[in-house]
């Protein structure tokens, strides 16, 4: 696998003020060497006399990053990893556990952490992919949920973080809590992402769903019919057979090609990680309100065979709604929509609070949703002139996608270059 070096950065920081947007960006980062860095990059607040938050003097506060393979975290950095997460809602993803970490790097084998500590107390964690000078969120674009992991009391300047690690740039496509700032230094844009908040009461919250989207109100008649049509119909919350993942995944490919969207699964490694996300329960496998981050696998089942089936990933009673897929011979029965509501129904009596939809526009989720919040994407670099030039690429991509008849189009790239976008899964 490319890029599994592990290197260590004993440049330290002084933490005091941020310097303001733009002070100290390369205009030419082709350098690898660590630059010497000046202080006041690092915003750490202390406690004075255990209560009063203050920023700390730059003199009190140096902070180290070292950048090593996933592997190399030992015991106390892994805990010192979930901790960070804790009480904070921007963080609470399944996609930013170690146990995602871990299911890429044993697919990959390519998994990066920068890892930033201050007085042996390590204060941010970030896994990623890097490819030459530009780095990826783990799990490259499976990722629904990316972001530095710091304490709350810890802001990083993006541009000291990317210097230290020998990086020119972070490609983000669903970053997290990103701030004005950041946004407007790095000219981000924001995605609309999608959310379910079931609460205690999936039940209610399936009756108000029902009743404002014609779609999930009128699923109990279809599925009927199919119970009559076609045969005895069940659901499955948590099915453990490889074979019926394997078929699910078989129908979602099935699906990319008839609707002309590039396979994700195609490349061996997605695979591989999504079998080790469904192999190993980990802790508290069976409450899903408190259990450790896993895979997912619900199934319905029509006439003793799988007829919808969707994979993702639950950690403490988030369920991230991944990769529905259903049997197109019965696809006049909705089975996929039959599915969502029988997760929903069940969801209350098994821990399960939130169905985390990801980001995106797509129809369904705005039928079947509550809640919007918004992701960022773009590209984090410490050369402007680089920021610009990836800008414009976005642009360029976003006006070929409002053109008219792009599903035209779009048909005719997939049949000429079947592999188009592969690169953000390498």
């Amino acid at each position: 696998m490319p890029d599994t070096v592990s290197e260590i950065s004993t440049t330290r920081f002084a933490a005091s003020h941020a310097l303001p947007s733009g002070q100290g960006e390369s205009q030419d980062s082709s350098s690898n060497r660590h630059p010497t860095v000046p202080a006041g990059r690092w915003t750490v607040a202390s406690v004075d006399n255990g209560q009063t938050p203050s920023i700390a003097a730059a003199t009190t506060t140096p902070i180290a990053v070292r950048c090593l393979s996933l592997d190399e975290l030992d015991p106390q950095a892994i805990d010192s990893w979930s901790q960070l997460r804790e009480g904070r809602p921007e963080f609470q993803s399944p996609f930013f556990s170690h146990r995602f970490a871990q299911a890429v790097q044993r697919a990959r084998g390519d998994v990066q952490v920068a890892v930033a500590s201050q007085r042996n107390r390590i204060v941010g964690v970030l896994p990623f992919h890097r490819r030459g000078r530009v780095a990826y969120p783990v799990g490259r674009f499976f990722n629904d949920a990316h972001q530095l992991i710091t304490a709350s009391d810890v802001t990083v300047d993006w541009i000291d973080l990317l210097r230290q690690l020998s990086l020119r740039s972070f490609d983000a496509h669903a970053m997290t809590g990103v701030n004005d700032r950041d946004r407007d230094r790095f000219r981000m844009r924001t995605v609309r992402s999608f959310a379910c908040e079931l609460g205690d009461d999936s039940r209610g919250y399936l009756k108000r769903l029902g009743r404002d989207h014609k779609t999930i109100g009128r699923q109990p008649q279809k599925t009927r019919k199919m119970q009559r049509e076609v045969g005895t119909v069940r659901w499955e919350l948590d099915c453990r057979d490889p074979a019926v993942l394997d078929q699910v995944i078989a129908w979602k490919r099935d699906q990319y090609r008839r609707t002309h969207i590039l396979d994700l699964f195609k490349p061996d490694w997605t695979r591989r990680m999504i079998g080790d996300l469904h192999s190993d329960l980990g802790s508290n496998a069976a409450d899903f309100g408190r259990c450790s981050s896993r895979g997912l696998l619900s199934v319905l089942w029509v006439d003793g065979r799988p007829a919808a089936g969707h994979f993702g990933m639950i950690e403490s009673g988030r369920l991230h709604y991944w990769f529905p897929a259903y049997d197109p011979a019965l696809g006049r029965y909705s089975p996929g929509t039959a599915l969502f509501r029988g997760i929903i129904e069940a969801a209350s009596d098994h821990g399960i609070t939130m169905i985390d939809m990801g980001y995106g526009e797509q129809p369904y989720k705005r039928k079947q949703t509550d809640a919007v919040t918004e992701v960022s994407a773009g590209c984090i670099s410490r050369c402007k002139v680089h920021r610009a030039y990836r800008f414009l690429e976005r642009m360029v991509v976003h006006a070929a996608q409002s053109i008219p008849m792009k599903e035209s189009v779009k048909r005719i790239v997939r049949a000429t270059t079947p592999d188009a976008g592969i690169g953000k899964l390498r």
